[in-house]
């Protein structure tokens, strides 16, 4: 297969510079000795004057349906890793493709290039102008020798950590070039942080590629370093052309540092109006994000190539909202705490929720337990402070513990109140004002959809439990137009931590 690859490279520019059409004629292939998982093909590349590898995983359709063109997913790698790394020790990106396919995805070729250490970007001072070879030698080597469908509307790009900022960049630049990017654990920082990196770590990751070799602090942040940074370049002047690309973001919440950025950019594309997918899951910096992140970002490129629209809203799923029956005055005991008496008060703080979704929160935390001793109390602190409400429900139910959770508005007042005032603190869509009592000692869970309200609350009650060393869990979900399934996902997602 590599060396068919490499003859038919010959015949690539040709077969591009006449404008030839989508199903245009290729040579076939030998079924005898078609490999689905070709390995170190071989550019030569006159931008580079180097070779470049690159790994191609066919359809299984490939070798026999020769009528059959495909779209095309570019897989780029890590600082560090090569084009062998997705399907590596740690990564087993074909194992995935297999099983989707088998799940109802459509038949796509995937390409795995060889990435170097350049964040997928052109050097500064012209000496390595890796983008240029990707856009102008790699793109149309595989067009003009695969039997691709080579339109915009049929490729997409996505990468972990290093290609995580290259798949980012190179739609960001080439926006007629990719339907879709999708950024897995994306290595960026925020100004701040690159300005107080290490001299070395500054000057052997970013400086030689976007400039600011051997400065510090401001000197660093070169123009040519903003006009590939998402943080910079996905302003209101550029939304115009950037949204012709369907963006989708994944980090893990136990990252050492690039959740703070990823965080950001999230805040600035919501500020900014720019449609797009976000998610915080659980993990670091690893495969055990990046691959299950694949059963929804391969799914959604193939969505996005079949012409569906926003990746969200469109497939809405039904929902109707659970319900319990509840004292008088609102609340819910377990039959446990009705016998002991003595069990874990659960304040539900809000700021008048509907009683369909105060319904709905109740019915999926009693779902976590049906024998532990737990009151649902709920205090609408549109009414009084919370507080108040405590002072008035711990004289009727003594608890040994007490916990907050606290939705939206109902949790700025549970933030503002001493560290140690609840054994956990739980908040959905949390609006967390200017004072935020976090400690390290204190165990936090918090959630919401990529288009809740309260964005930048969430990441700055992140920055804080992150500075404060505090025991965490942060979620980010998929959204919805239903708010009251929003609320129910938010809450889903950490409802494994809510012990009683």
């Amino acid at each position: 297969m590599k060396s068919k690859i490499i003859y038919l490279f010959a015949c690539a520019a040709l077969l591009v510079s006449c404008g030839c059409e989508k199903k245009r004629d290729l040579p076939d292939v030998d079924p005898s000795t078609f490999q689905r998982y070709s390995q170190d093909n071989v550019l030569n590349s006159k931008v580079l004057n180097t070779t470049v590898k690159y790994n191609i995983y066919f359809p299984a359709s490939y070798a026999t349906d020769k009528d059959k063109r495909y779209p095309v997913v570019y897989m780029v790698h890590g600082y560090g890793d090569d084009n062998n790394s997705w399907n590596g020790s740690w990564l087993h990106a074909n194992n995935k493709i297999d099983d989707l396919t088998q799940k109802g995805l459509g038949e796509m070729i995937y390409v795995f290039p060889q990435g170097f250490k350049t964040y997928y970007c052109n050097r500064y001072d012209g000496t390595f102008s890796y983008m240029d070879m990707f856009v102008n030698e790699l793109i149309p080597l595989i067009d003009g020798s695969l039997r691709t469908i080579p339109d915009k509307q049929l490729r997409a790009v996505t990468g972990y950590s290093m290609g995580g900022f290259g798949a980012v960049a190179l739609a960001e630049k080439h926006p007629e070039l990719f339907i879709a990017s999708a950024s897995l654990s994306m290595s960026v920082r925020t100004d701040w942080q690159y300005m107080e990196e290490s001299q070395d770590g500054w000057n052997s990751q970013w400086g030689k590629i976007f400039g600011g070799f051997g400065q510090t602090g401001e000197g660093r942040i070169t123009e040519y370093y903003k006009q590939h940074c998402p943080l910079h370049y996905f302003n209101a002047q550029n939304k115009s052309t950037l949204s012709k690309v369907n963006w989708y973001f994944i980090c893990g919440d136990n990252e050492e540092n690039l959740l703070y950025a990823n965080d950001e950019l999230h805040c600035i594309l919501r500020e900014n109006g720019y449609a797009h997918q976000y998610r915080v899951v659980d993990g670091g910096h690893s495969s055990y994000v990046w691959m299950p992140a694949l059963d929804e970002v391969l799914p959604m490129f193939d969505y996005y190539m079949n012409g569906g629209s926003m990746w969200s809203p469109d497939d809405e799923p039904s929902f109707t909202p659970g319900s319990i029956e509840t004292e008088e005055d609102g609340s819910y005991l377990s039959p446990a705490y009705k016998e002991s008496s003595n069990g874990t008060a659960v304040f539900v703080a809000h700021n008048n929720l509907s009683q369909e979704d105060l319904q709905t929160i109740m019915a999926a935390c009693t779902g976590q337990s049906s024998t532990a001793a737990y009151a649902l109390l709920p205090c609408n602190t549109a009414q009084k402070t919370l507080q108040s409400w405590m002072s008035e429900w711990e004289a009727k139910y003594p608890n040994q513990k007490k916990y907050i959770l606290g939705v939206a508005e109902g949790a700025r007042e549970a933030l503002a109140l001493p560290s140690d005032t609840f054994s956990r603190s739980y908040y959905l869509n949390p609006a967390v004002g200017d004072v935020i009592q976090v400690a390290a000692e204190q165990e936090i869970y918090f959630a919401g959809t990529e288009l809740d309200s309260n964005y930048k609350d969430m990441d700055k009650l992140y920055v804080a439990c992150k500075g404060n060393e505090a025991a965490f869990q942060y979620r980010i979900v998929r959204g919805y137009k239903n708010a009251s399934l929003n609320l129910y996902n938010s809450l889903k997602s950490i409802l494994s931590y809510l012990t009683y």
